[in-house]
């Protein structure tokens, strides 16, 4: 088994241990640390003007399980509400988006095999963000490599947006415990979050995310027969901290430390070598 394969299955592995725990970002949330973005994303010379908004990757469970049966099947739904809210959103602080839907992907076979490569190498990254330290986006610790920077020149965007949804549903069981008292250790909500991949670094740029419904407690019943109301609250929640396209930020105070100067740090990429890359990575598909 050769090293990529076993970090593949490391962060899978991460991946399922952080949907289980459901509290996990919701406490990174509550501290305040749902966003995250570089000092090249703050002060805009990799604020990104167009970006690709690929379908969510979402997981559904109940009472801290996961579901297998016919409500799995209706995450396409809440996914679909879910990238008309992001595109509002987003368009709204003045971006440019496109938005893939799962038939544009299947529609052409090279940008299928480009998404799937893309998506697998961020979900490696993205588990360690979540279950470890959202903060580390600021350090530039957080790189995808080149699967991200071929699919945004391919599509011909700055960068490239992952959106992430857990959907943690309580059931009438736990419901009806709750009500006679029962502690309940699972929080219910919906946890949202994506990563912005620029095309000229292949790094996760900025980050942002948030928790909703964790108080009130939505069965599925209720997120599947509300999916849109829910949705466009979850985006609104998730984008809260994403400035707009052309206003700068003011720099942030990073760690005095050696390691941490060398993370912030990137090297200007060769937009030429990007190309050859397309270009070769297409031909093997012919």
């Amino acid at each position: 088994m050769n090293k990529r394969m076993q970090k593949s299955i490391a962060a899978a592995f991460a991946l399922i241990v952080l949907l289980l725990s459901q509290s996990v970002f919701a406490e990174v949330c509550i501290w305040g640390e749902c966003s995250a973005m570089t000092t090249e994303f703050r002060n805009l010379e990799l604020r990104p003007k167009t970006i690709a908004l690929l379908p969510a990757r979402s997981s559904l469970t109940e009472d801290g399980v996961f579901n297998s049966e016919s409500r799995v099947g209706k995450t396409a739904e809440l996914e679909a509400h879910l990238a008309v809210s992001l595109d509002d959103e987003m368009s709204a602080l003045g971006y440019e988006v496109r938005s893939l839907s799962v038939e544009d992907i299947a529609e052409d076979q090279q940008l299928s095999a480009l998404v799937n490569a893309a998506n697998q190498r961020y979900d490696e990254e993205y588990a360690t963000i979540v279950a470890f330290k959202v903060n580390g986006v600021k350090y530039r610790r957080y790189s995808v490599g080149e699967e991200s920077r071929v699919l945004a020149n391919y599509l011909g965007v700055d960068a490239i947006a992952y959106p992430r949804m857990q959907v943690h549903g309580a059931s009438s069981a736990s419901k009806w415990m709750g009500n006679l008292g029962v502690k309940q250790e699972k929080q219910a909500g919906i946890h949202m979050e994506f990563g912005l991949v620029h095309a000229r670094t292949g790094d996760i740029e900025a980050f942002f995310g948030g928790v909703t419904g964790g108080v009130f407690k939505p069965s599925f019943k209720k997120i599947l027969k509300k999916a849109e109301k829910y949705m466009a609250n979850v985006a609104k929640v998730a984008t809260k901290e994403m400035p707009r396209v052309d206003a700068p930020l003011e720099p942030e105070t990073l760690d005095d430390d050696e390691e941490m100067r060398e993370l912030v740090l990137y090297d200007p990429v060769d937009e030429e070598a990007v190309l050859d890359d397309l270009e070769g990575l297409l031909d093997e598909d012919l």
